[in-house]
């Protein structure tokens, strides 16, 4: 069975594309069968993995239903991890699915359903705005993971992801569940530990227990382009990339 993985929150900012790029990589290299699907019109996921061409068919294609999903699929070149890229041009996506109407909730979930098979996991990288692109994940997604900064800001944040959520799984996706909260950028000092704290003790949403720590090797991944189990196994990144893949697993009872 394909587990499907939204990982979106509502700001940028935030290490989404971070978490999408290195979980799906480490997830591959562990040999389960992954696809990343790049959803955000700024196409960061794409361009770290060098596949940020206006020449190669990508999800605008698939969900304007122009090109099959299986003939926009790109090889990511790392441990057999393919995608879907996007480009530019997938901006003006939420245009075209207001005009669907009643089905532009369903569309990525109907474009999607003859590759779904294909893979163990797919993981989708939403933008930080876009409504009906993210509420297209949604419809589509198992689980979504929201990755945050321990601000404090970071609860407000939450609440109003809650309540957007409360109508998904009411009327859209009855099995969308969070599979948690993803402290991102983590540092040392006495506020963040303060905001860190408060965060893991909220009772919203589920909270990982691992955290990711503000590492420059991440920062250099993308220019690399190079997943951080390539580029520098033995730094903190990808230390704590590979923590959380771990408890992903565990958490899906997969380990």
């Amino acid at each position: 069975m394909c587990i499907k993985i939204a990982i979106t929150y509502e700001k940028g900012g935030v290490a989404k594309t971070t978490t999408a790029v290195n979980v799906s990589a480490i997830l591959a290299e562990q040999g389960y069968r992954v696809l990343l699907i790049d959803l955000d019109p700024q196409s960061y996921a794409s361009a770290f993995y060098s596949l940020q061409d206006e020449s190669i068919p990508n999800i605008n294609d698939v969900m304007q239903r122009r090109i099959a999903a299986k003939d926009t699929v790109q090889d990511c070149g790392f441990f057999g991890l393919q995608m879907i890229p996007s480009y530019f041009t997938f901006e003006d996506i939420d245009d075209y699915l207001y005009e669907q109407g009643d089905k532009k909730d369903l569309i990525l979930k109907k474009t999607l359903q003859d590759i779904e098979p294909d893979y163990d996991f797919i993981i989708m990288d939403c933008p930080p705005s876009g409504k009906h692109v993210k509420t297209n994940a949604m419809a589509f997604a198992d689980y979504v993971i929201l990755p945050t900064l321990a601000e404090q800001s970071a609860i407000q944040g939450l609440l109003c992801l809650s309540i957007k959520m409360v109508d998904i799984v009411k009327f859209i996706n009855p099995s969308l569940s969070v599979l948690g909260v993803l402290i991102v950028m983590d540092e040392r000092t006495f506020v963040k530990r303060a905001y860190k704290a408060e965060l893991q003790s909220q009772d919203i949403f589920p909270c990982f227990s691992t955290t990711i720590r503000k590492n420059t090797k991440l920062q250099e991944t993308s220019n690399a382009h190079q997943p951080i189990n390539v580029y520098e196994p033995k730094s903190n990144g990808c230390q704590d990339y590979k923590a959380l893949t771990e408890e992903i697993l565990a958490k899906l009872q997969l380990r």
